[in-house]
């Protein structure tokens, strides 16, 4: 039953298709599911896991307060019963470092959810501390096998690591022997922040995560991220072109006293090589992009898209301008690497704007932070009317909404001229130029 509080019990069965197996059973929606054979059942994870084949199975399900036994048998291992979605489990540190703790008011709702759910970490590679597991969530990720997982590890100094996270917490380290026992893996990552786990810290965390072997799949390290709005929050120095030089001479010297094997799960992200002013590694460095999402890689990534652009993906824009739009970080890259080769290929002038972050501060410098209002700024900085405005990728989300709430047809609406994403797959940006042929000939 929901409450005032758009509570959904996790085990409630939220759609019954017409003449399925499960409707033919007698489920209807609302019901709760308890058990499956015995096992207990905790929301649509249990559920798959349990009902996953094509056996009969017996359902123990509640209905106005009532218990009772159904038996079902699935048709090609499909019931016709949904459940209820997931609920975050919120996680529970304070962390020095959270960029949640470090937002503004006013933007989208979902922005301020601390996701701290293995279940969301096992499905979408969300990290998370392990911070929050019951004995219950641990039995589950054993015997379900949910491999890989993604943990924040940041630290295996355990001093360091509860002056990180802010809270008192199990050795990570007996966790992750936990999980390399039970035949778990491990995607990791450290939020380098100087002055705390940075130099020896840094060294030791490395020499001890890398002993876990074929257990441990990669091991990412990202630089801390800091806004305008850390009101009461302890200051984090960033991450210099010093210290970055640091890291990345630290990494090599890894690997030149361990296998190829091991010295290949460091990965740094992109951020540092570019505040180094270093070249991007080649893309073997990066293997097969285990933390692409995690800004490790999309550098080399685009680099690499960039040399299998051809010709004929491209039409002649006859000497169009087309102003893109990216964040101050990626926008010298850019500027250097891919600006020449559009103009040859579309027959274009290329404008590349490099934004400024006020939402988050001059020191937030990627693109896909860049909220609506600010890429509005940076155009109206532009002395010029181009023929097109090109945005960054993944810059809305699933609702076509910015970081600030303002939706793309919003932003569209107050601009004379098209404004186009740019595809989340840099070899397809020829369709953009595509788009930008046909709005000029309408």
């Amino acid at each position: 039953m929901q409450n005032p509080d758009n509570y959904i019990d996790e085990r409630m069965i939220v759609g019954v298709d017409k003449d399925s197996p499960g409707y033919l059973s007698g489920i209807r929606e609302g019901d709760i599911v308890i058990e499956v054979d015995g096992n207990k059942i905790h929301d649509s994870l249990d559920w798959a896991f349990f009902v996953g084949g094509e056996e009969p199975v017996e359902i123990i399900v509640e209905r106005d307060g009532f218990e009772c036994a159904v038996e079902l048998e699935p048709f090609d291992g499909d019931t016709g019963l949904n459940l209820a979605p997931l609920r975050v489990r919120k996680c529970g540190n304070k962390c020095i470092f959270c960029f949640i703790d470090q937002l503004p008011n006013g933007l989208r709702k979902s922005l301020y959810i601390k996701d701290g759910d293995f279940r969301f970490s096992f499905l979408h590679g969300s990290y998370i501390t392990m911070t929050n597991l019951s004995d219950d969530d641990w039995e589950r990720i054993i015997e379900q096998r949910m491999t890989p997982l993604y943990i924040s590890v940041h630290s295996t100094d355990e001093n360091v690591r509860e002056q990180m996270l802010g809270r008192n917490n199990i050795p990570i380290i007996k966790q992750l022997q936990r999980l390399a026992k039970s035949g778990i893996q491990f995607h990791t990552q450290i939020v380098l922040i100087p002055g705390f786990n940075d130099s020896v810290v840094l060294d030791r965390t490395i020499h001890e995560l890398l002993e876990f072997g074929d257990s441990l799949l990669s091991l990412a390290i990202v630089p801390v991220g800091s806004t305008k709005h850390r009101k009461g929050l302890p200051h984090l120095e960033k991450v210099s072109p010093e210290l970055a030089k640091t890291i990345i001479d630290l990494h090599r010297s890894f690997k030149s006293k361990i296998s190829v094997e091991l010295s290949g799960k460091i990965q740094l992200a992109d951020e540092f090589f570019i505040i180094a002013g270093e070249r991007i590694p080649p893309q073997s460095y990066y293997r097969d992009y285990p933390q692409y999402e995690n800004g490790v890689g999309m550098v080399r990534d685009f680099m690499e898209c960039l040399n299998r652009w051809r010709a004929e993906e491209f039409p002649d824009l006859k000497g169009a301008e087309i102003a893109v739009v990216t964040g101050e970080l990626f926008a010298p890259l850019f500027a250097m690497e891919a600006k020449d080769k559009l103009e040859q290929l579309a027959n274009c002038r290329i404008q590349v704007i490099a934004a400024d972050n006020n939402l988050f501060g001059r020191e937030v410098t990627v693109a896909n932070l860049l909220s609506g209002l600010d890429i509005v700024r940076a155009y109206r900085k532009f002395d010029r009317t181009p023929d097109a405005l090109i945005l960054p990728p993944r810059i809305v989300n699933s609702d076509n909404r910015f970081l600030d709430g303002i939706t793309l047809d919003e932003l569209r609406a107050g601009f004379d001229i098209p404004v186009i994403l740019a595809p989340d797959n840099p070899t397809e940006i020829g369709k953009v130029f595509y788009r930008v042929l046909h709005t000029r000939n309408r």
